[in-house]
């Protein structure tokens, strides 16, 4: 800690040491606590701030994304899922026709992993 030291008062020093720095705690948590709310309020910081929180959910975002065009029909801890509600694990594959982008009405056969619920 930095910065004026203040005196322990003589009811804290009978009560002993864990009352002691429960106190000194509870100071540091005012202090911090305060020193953060005048940081907020700066327009300059608040600025920062949401730049920081943008930047954060768009690289989760990007992350995810990534993680499902590598390994589609799987949870975030590799698991595989149900290919339409994304909740329960898969019991069969079923087949479904998509239809290709080259404009000819023409079908390829995708399988999907099925929970038989949904």
């Amino acid at each position: 800690m930095s910065g004026k030291r203040h005196p322990i008062s003589a009811e804290l020093a009978a009560q002993g040491e864990a009352a002691i720095r429960a106190a000194m705690r509870k100071r540091q948590r005012r202090r911090n606590r305060e020193y953060m709310q005048e940081w907020r309020a700066d327009p300059k910081h608040r600025e920062i701030e949401r730049r920081r929180r943008d930047h954060d959910y768009t690289i989760k975002k990007l992350r995810s994304a990534r993680r499902l065009m590598l390994h589609p029909y799987t949870g975030v801890d590799g698991q595989p899922q149900c290919g339409f509600c994304g909740q329960g694990r898969p019991v069969e594959i079923v087949e479904r026709l998509r239809i290709l982008e080259t404009g000819d009405e023409e079908y390829i056969k995708v399988f999907v992993p099925y929970c038989g619920h949904c």
